[in-house]
This record gives C-alpha cells, sequence and structure tokens, in this order.
C-alpha cells in the first residue's frame, strides 16, 4: 500500500519501530520511545511484528513482555490496545478469549478487515475485528506446535509457520487445516529456526531463520 516502500523495522530490544526509506539511509519515524519499556499509548515492551490494513493503518503485536495488540493510524497515531495477560494455574495458562501468553505475531484479512493473532505459548490463533471484538479461536495444536508467525496473502489463505515442527502450515479463515510443507535442517530447502517470513508481489516465498542463520527464497511451484 506505500508506493515509496518504506521500509520498517521492529526492533524488540529497544522497544520501539522503526521506519526508513527504502534505501535505508533516511529514519523517517519513530514509534515507541527508544530504550523505554511501558504498556501505554507512548511505549512497547519488546514488540515483535506488525502488519497492516487496506487504508495503511497498522497492527503491533506487542507481545514478548506484554500481551496486546496495538492499532495505529496511518500517519502512527495510537488509537487502541487490547489483549489481557493470562494468569497461570495448575501448570495451564488462562484461555479466555482475549487473554494472551506471548503475542508474536498478527495477520489481516484484506477483504473482512479481521485481526488474526498468533497467541504463541497457548497455541491457538484468535481472530478479531479490525477494532479489537473477539470472534474465534481455534487450537495449533499442543506441545511441540510452537507458532511464530502468522501470514496472509492475497489469496485469503492464513499461513502459520511452526517452529516446533518445522512446518509451513495453511489454514482457512475459520481454521481448517489445508496444507502443510517443511522439514527440520540446516541443508537448502530445509527449516531451523524460522523467525521472519514474507512474500513477494510474484508469489516467491522468503524465510529468515535464528538457528541456521540466513535466508532463502521458495519459488512458487506451477499449479
Amino acid at each position: 500500500y506505500d508506493a515509496t516502500k518504506a521500509v520498517w523495522v521492529v526492533d524488540d530490544y529497544r522497544h520501539a519501530i522503526f521506519k526508513y526509506t527504502n534505501d535505508g539511509k533516511t529514519l523517517l519515524q519513530t514509534i515507541g520511545v527508544v530504550n523505554e519499556h511501558a504498556s501505554d499509548d507512548k511505549h512497547f515492551n519488546r514488540p515483535t511484528f506488525m502488519a497492516w490494513q487496506a487504508d495503511s493503518s497498522f497492527y503491533v503485536a506487542d507481545g514478548y513482555n506484554n500481551t496486546r495488540v496495538v492499532k495505529f493510524d496511518k500517519d502512527g497515531k495510537y488509537l487502541t490496545a487490547w489483549g489481557e495477560r493470562g494468569v497461570q494455574q495448575n501448570g495451564q495458562f488462562e484461555t479466555r478469549p482475549n487473554y494472551f501468553n506471548t503475542v508474536h505475531g498478527v495477520a489481516i484479512d484484506p477483504v473482512t478487515k479481521q485481526v488474526f493473532v498468533n497467541d504463541r505459548n497457548n497455541h491457538r490463533i484468535q481472530v478479531f475485528d479490525e477494532n479489537g471484538k473477539f470472534l474465534r479461536q481455534w487450537s495449533t495444536g499442543p506441545p511441540p506446535s510452537n507458532v511464530h508467525l502468522v501470514y496472509m496473502g492475497v489469496d485469503r489463505k492464513l499461513w502459520i509457520f511452526d517452529l516446533g515442527t518445522s512446518k509451513a502450515v495453511q489454514y482457512d479463515l475459520d481454521g481448517h487445516l489445508l496444507y502443510a510443507w517443511g522439514t527440520w535442517g540446516d541443508f537448502p530447502g530445509a527449516f531451523w529456526g524460522v523467525h521472519g517470513v514474507s512474500v513477494d508481489q510474484d508469489g516467491n516465498f522468503y524465510s529468515a531463520a535464528v538457528d541456521s542463520g540466513g535466508g532463502q527464497k521458495f519459488i512458487p511451484r506451477a499449479g
């Protein structure tokens, strides 16, 4: 949605988000207070990911230490936030709607504007409307399920990347499993510790791994 193709960097250890020109030479905007953490309209506490609506408003998964999703308008003005920290009882975390245990990723349905949030340590996806009203949820399976990322493309299929099984898993909008691929390893084509994914306009898939190191590019297979 950005003709200038600005580059955004989510820096969880500095509790801030930085917007740069496409060549990386000029810092255009900083959201959050650098090196300060809190849970209010001006701060983050180890944010992890961000995703955009078609109108360029966006959401931040503020979820390593905070347990919330934060919404901003297209100019980076704070609009709202939602999410509470679940209490652990008898070894289990609270799994009522709107309670989180590590908010690690967020994806947007471009048609319905619904917001898909991966509640990582609760092993589930929670779905909200564009303003944070809970709609539905589904489980991604018990451990070793460890969903780090969610991504939605133009086909409106939800992809998750499961670090626990080293697989990319595809769901429909109601949580029905459609497809999965990938295997563990440090050889070309395998995954080990994928912590970032993206897709370009040609459908090429990119992954970045923290354990094997480096990135990989995958080209769509015909059909």
